[in-house]
């Protein structure tokens, strides 16, 4: 009698998971940041206002000196003669800056002209009258600019520029003197002193860049500040 034998068949065992290795796990991008936006500083937008608006009123300044020099032009020309050839004798703004100076009453007022010399008005009885900083400051007053002085009952002055003389726009630096005085020093070194209620108004510190202005044939080394450009 044949004997059969009984074939079993091993059953697969259980592979038991990894205890080295780690589960994926997907990374989600977060979204950048927005960038915070950039502060404004206040004391600089109101400086950077400020010296726009100095910018235009010396546009202004310089079309009313052409103005006025034009119409003297004109009033020449309607004088011209073609018998006499010096009826045409040209006459600039600088001309008429020299012109003899007056002194009369008017109702309530005393009126004085004169010249600036960087500080005060000689007058053409040859006194000198203070010329307020700020006025100066505001007008950009050179030195021989012509001014008219009206003197009130109370004692009040009050200054009016009639007729600026010819200007030159310079390039300097702005520095101090041994006094604490700040001055100008130009590309070629020449030195003018500053109407210093300018420069506390502009908040100009030693070092910064700025421009002038000065008598065409540079007398009495005095300039007006047209702008400061902070360092």
């Amino acid at each position: 009698m044949t004997e059969t034998k009984a074939v079993v068949k091993a059953e697969p065992k259980a592979v038991k998971p990894s205890t080295t290795e780690k589960p994926t796990t997907t990374k989600v991008a977060t979204p950048a940041k927005a960038a915070a936006p950039k502060k404004v500083n206040k004391d600089e937008m109101m400086q950077k206002y400020q010296q726009m608006i100095q910018f235009v009123q010396n546009i202004l300044g310089n079309m009313e000196s052409d103005m006025k020099r034009i119409r003297l032009a004109l009033n020449q020309l309607a004088k011209f003669d073609p018998e006499n050839p010096e009826s045409l004798e040209h006459k600039d703004a600088e001309q008429i800056g020299t012109q003899e100076f007056k002194s009369y009453s008017e109702e309530n007022a005393e009126v004085v002209e004169g010249k600036f010399d960087g500080y005060f008005m000689i007058g053409s009885d040859q006194k000198k009258y203070p010329v307020p900083m700020n006025y100066s400051s505001k007008t950009k007053l050179v030195p021989w600019d012509f001014l008219k002085l009206k003197i009130l009952e109370d004692g009040k002055f009050i200054y009016k520029l009639i007729q600026p003389v010819e200007r030159k726009h310079i390039r300097a630096v702005l520095s101090k003197t041994d006094d604490n005085k700040f001055i100008a020093i130009t590309d070629d070194g020449k030195n003018y002193f500053l109407n210093q209620a300018a420069v506390t108004f502009f908040k100009g510190k030693s070092g910064d860049e700025l421009y002038i202005l000065i008598n065409e044939k540079e007398e009495m080394g005095f300039a007006a500040i047209e702008a400061i450009i902070k360092k």
